[in-house]
C-alpha cells in the first residue's frame, strides 16, 4: 500500500519540479455531464477548478469541485440521485496539433459523496423524500482531453473520464463523465 500511495504523489507532483514559472493559477468553470450507470438516469451539473502550472508546459496540476443531481420518476415516485466530488489531478500535454489545439491524459484521487433519495409513502405522514443510500467513496478516474487556446489567457476544453471507486459497493457504480468548460490562466 506504502508502493501504491508514493506512486500516486509522485505522479500528482511530478510537475512541480518541473520548471521554475509552474506555478501559474488558472481558474474555471465547467458543466458535468454524468453517465452513472445501473439504473440511475443521466444528468447534468457544475462543477470549479484551480490549476497550477503553465498552460503550455507538459505538467499542470488541478484542484477540482463537482456537482451533480438527477431527478427521475419510478412508479410513480420521485427518485433523486445526486454526487459531490472533490479530487487532485495531474494533467500531462499529449500531443500539440496547433499552437492553439492540444490534447492530454489526466488522472487523479479524490473523494465522491453519493446520495440516493426516494420518495416513499409513510403511514399518517403522506408521501415523503427519503434517504435510501449515502455514502462516501474513495475515487480514482482518468480520462482524456482537449484544450483549445482563446488568445493568451482564455481556454477552452473538452474531456471525458472514467471515474472508479475502489471502496464501492454494489450499487456504486463506475462513473462516466463528460466536461466542458472554460479555463482562465492569469
Amino acid at each position: 500500500m506504502k508502493k501504491i500511495l508514493a506512486a500516486v504523489l509522485i505522479l500528482l507532483f511530478s510537475g512541480s519540479s518541473a520548471a521554475a514559472d509552474y506555478w501559474n493559477l488558472g481558474v474555471g468553470f465547467r458543466g458535468t455531464g454524468v453517465m452513472p450507470g445501473g439504473f440511475y438516469e443521466n444528468t447534468l451539473g457544475f462543477g470549479l477548478l484551480a490549476s497550477l502550472g503553465d498552460p503550455d508546459s507538459r505538467f499542470t496540476t488541478q484542484l477540482e469541485v463537482d456537482s451533480w443531481e438527477s431527478v427521475y420518476d419510478i412508479g410513480g415516485f420521485e427518485n433523486r440521485y445526486s454526487g459531490f466530488g472533490v479530487g487532485f489531478f495531474e494533467k500531462f500535454r499529449l500531443l500539440n496539433f496547433s499552437s492553439q489545439l492540444s490534447t492530454y491524459l489526466i488522472g487523479g484521487i479524490g473523494g465522491y459523496f453519493l446520495d440516493f433519495k426516494r420518495e416513499e409513502d409513510v403511514e399518517n405522514i403522506g408521501i415523503e423524500l427519503r434517504s435510501q443510500y449515502l455514502n462516501s467513496l474513495v475515487m480514482i478516474a482518468e480520462g482524456i482531453g482537449f484544450d483549445f487556446k482563446m488568445g493568451q489567457h482564455l481556454i477552452v476544453f473538452t474531456e471525458g473520464r472514467y471515474v472508479h471507486f475502489p471502496n464501492g459497493h454494489d450499487v456504486d457504480k463506475p462513473l462516466t463523465n463528460g466536461y466542458l468548460g472554460l479555463r482562465y490562466h492569469f
